[in-house]
């Protein structure tokens, strides 16, 4: 067990906020991979709009998500680290508590959003965040107890 918290947990929560973060960042100048920014609106956003967020807000996002993953690295003793353990540690479980945010309370912004994001919001957002979060937790929880 303590070879894959050291291992495999940190690694998938990194590829996978790295591949999030990245698409945050094609979408704050792009709707790819949808087809055009209404599609993107009703299925990102649950809205019909059309409308995409502000370029500055996707990047944040994005540069977010990467940080997190930076950070994931940094406890887990991949990369040099940078400021005080219990900065890094307490980043962790706060990136870890994030993530379970987005994932238990977005199921409350299927309400009134298009079906198209309801749809992909049940099925994959929210699940996926939640499973983030909880890799998030057990990163946290082992730097803990290093």
């Amino acid at each position: 067990m303590t070879t894959a918290v050291r291992t495999v947990v940190p690694g998938a929560l990194t590829v996978a906020l790295v591949a999030i973060g990245g698409l945050h960042l094609i979408w704050a100048f792009s709707p790819w991979p949808l087809a055009d920014k209404v599609t993107f609106t009703k299925t990102i956003l649950g809205s019909d709009s059309g409308t995409m967020p502000p370029p500055a807000l996707s990047a944040l996002v994005g540069l977010a998500l990467i940080a997190g993953a930076v950070l994931t690295l940094m406890v887990n003793e991949t990369i040099p680290e940078l400021g005080p353990n219990w900065l890094r540690t307490l980043g962790s479980y706060a990136l870890a508590l994030v993530l379970l945010g987005r994932g238990l309370g977005g199921f409350l912004l299927n309400s009134g959003a298009t079906d198209e994001f309801q749809r992909w919001n049940t099925a994959l957002y929210s699940p996926l965040c939640i499973a983030l979060g909880l890799l998030g937790g057990v990163v946290a929880v082992a730097a803990s107890k290093r």
